[in-house]
């Protein structure tokens, strides 16, 4: 039996959909927030929220689970360990992020403690992954790219701050819910962790043009001085309640974001779809669902 923690999000939902494709058989436990959410074919929803370490600790007692595939919050991982060693479940897949290894990220210190006290812990009766996947994207769910695809489809103008040179690797959802998938029963991955990037290594200053270019929009990108950035972000940030950027944001935009995946694609089988490919795949469904 699986369970399945934040299933109902992007990535979560492809986790599941995956799954049932894999594993027919295969019982899973979806963990919800709300006992109205919805129920998919294949999946036993529980209503318990992981703000609720009682709730979710009373799934635990109903069911004996083999897997746990944690895709929710990195914040309750630690939660999620404590009752996998205690109810013996003998494995435990935490999806977490290479947001981790940033200088700005504002909650990075705080991974790097939950990712610790894992690494360090002495856990005997459930062996842990760690999947970090960089900068997801792919769909109108995603929380990255799907908006800037909007605002570039939208607008005639767009800042760059810092000149877009600096490199990333975005993750493609579904090569990473297909990652996530191919931990269950592996054992090669137990104990050990995993860099999940993308295809391909681009530059910012790239991706704004390869968005261009299949939206068949002519924008003028202006270059804005990063110290210039960062101060008018922080005033913009002051001003509005719901800013759409953040001078944290500006800042690790000037980071390098490439991380090799040769570990996962070698006991993951992970081979994630060039970037050109998966952005294309983005720009048409947004205008399938007539978004842009």
């Amino acid at each position: 039996m699986i369970l399945v923690t934040g299933w109902t999000g992007n990535t979560g939902g492809f986790v599941v959909r995956m799954l049932r494709e894999r594993y027919p058989d295969q019982p899973i436990v979806g963990l919800a927030r709300s006992p109205d959410a919805p129920s998919p074919p294949g999946v036993l929803v529980e209503p318990a929220d992981l703000r609720d370490e009682g709730a979710v600790e009373e799934v635990f007692r109903r069911h004996a689970f083999t897997t746990i595939l944690h895709v929710a919050n990195i914040r309750f991982s630690p939660l999620i360990m404590r009752l996998a060693e205690a109810y013996r479940v003998p494995h435990t897949v935490l999806v977490h992020t290479t947001g981790i290894y940033s200088r700005y990220q504002e909650y990075s210190s705080l991974y790097r403690e939950i990712e610790g006290g894992i690494l360090d812990g002495r856990f005997e009766h459930t062996a842990w992954t760690i999947l970090r996947p960089t900068m997801i994207y792919g769909n109108h769910r995603d929380h990255n790219l799907h908006k800037l695809i909007r605002v570039l489809h939208r607008y005639p103008v767009f800042p760059v701050f810092g000149g877009g040179s600096a490199v990333m690797q975005p993750v493609h959802v579904e090569d990473l819910a297909a990652a996530v998938v191919a931990c269950v029963g592996n054992d090669r991955v137990k104990r050990r962790g995993y860099d999940l990037s993308g295809g391909s290594v681009v530059t910012y200053g790239d991706i704004l043009r390869r968005i261009t270019r299949l939206l068949g929009k002519r924008v003028r990108f202006v270059p804005v001085p990063l110290p210039a950035g960062i101060f008018f972000a922080r005033l913009y940030g002051r001003a509005s309640k719901h800013p759409i950027i953040t001078v944290e944001q500006i800042q690790r935009l000037q980071e390098d974001k490439s991380y090799p995946h040769e570990a996962a694609a070698r006991d993951l089988d992970f081979r994630p779809r060039p970037f050109e490919e998966g952005i294309a795949q983005e720009v048409a469904e947004l205008r399938e669902r007539g978004l842009i």
